[in-house]
């Protein structure tokens, strides 16, 4: 186990390291629009396709 650890373990932490980060932005963005990113960001255009509909005149849907 030793010499595991000798051999790999700047490997093995890379590679834990790598999959927190992944784990972490994952259940900060979210895999879809349910996430709280997900959500703002689709909050943000609905709000700019409602603001560029009221000032060109196009009846949108709010």
């Amino acid at each position: 186990m030793k010499e595991i650890f000798q051999e790999y373990g700047g490997v093995l932490i890379t590679v834990v390291a790598i999959l927190a980060v992944i784990l972490v932005v994952s259940a900060v963005v979210g895999k879809d629009a349910s996430g709280p990113i997900g959500e703002a960001f689709t909050k943000l255009i609905n709000n700019f396709i409602a603001q560029a509909n009221a000032n060109t005149g196009i009846p949108g849907v709010n």
